[in-house]
């Protein structure tokens, strides 16, 4: 009977234990699961790609810029002009300088034959006057005869980098009559 004196209070302490190790155990795996939860939800949300409606793809740290959708829509409208055939779309994108070196005539003459996919957007970084340098890569098919003078190819991979920048109006713009000087060509 002695075993009783001194067994009881024992085993009682022992379930005790060991359920209280398990309870915090149990709230130790459930704490982790939830962070880990919250973690992967708060990444897909900041962290994810986009998509354009014409295609174009923005990596997570493009898509996360603030002025993203003005720009989205200005790619979006370049890229259609070309693809499109549109020269009208086209020069609403682009500033005066590069329409007046690119007059319809000449623009169709040059764009003719030409079609851009795969568009990715990597990185938009800001510029002083609420401009900005958006670099991207894309491709472009064309006919040879169409092809730039520096790579002559069916396919040429694109890695630009294209300014953004106001126009008088406080339209957002792409500088592209500082090309080539910011791109790289090279065959598909």
């Amino acid at each position: 009977m002695r075993w009783l004196k001194w067994g009881i209070p024992l085993g009682l302490v022992v379930l005790l234990v060991a359920a209280g190790g398990g309870v915090l155990l149990a709230q130790q795996e459930f704490a982790g699961a939830r962070e880990n939860s919250q973690r992967q939800a708060a990444a897909q949300a900041v962290g994810s790609e986009r998509t354009s409606r014409s295609g174009v793809v923005y990596s997570a740290d493009a898509a996360a810029y603030p002025d993203q959708r003005i720009i989205e829509g200005l790619l979006d409208n370049y890229f259609d002009g070309i693809n499109r055939k549109n020269y009208e779309l086209w020069r609403s994108t682009v500033t005066p300088s590069k329409w007046n070196e690119l007059p319809k005539s000449k623009w169709q003459e040059a764009y003719d034959s030409t079609r851009d996919f795969d568009i990715r957007v990597n990185r938009i970084v800001p510029a002083k006057d609420r401009s900005a340098l958006v670099m991207l890569s894309f491709k472009s098919e064309q006919a040879l005869e169409d092809a730039p003078p520096q790579v002559q190819s069916r396919c040429v991979q694109w890695n630009v980098v294209y300014p953004v920048v106001l126009s008088a109006t406080g339209n957002a713009q792409l500088d592209i009559s500082k090309l080539p000087n910011s791109a790289i060509a090279a065959p598909c």
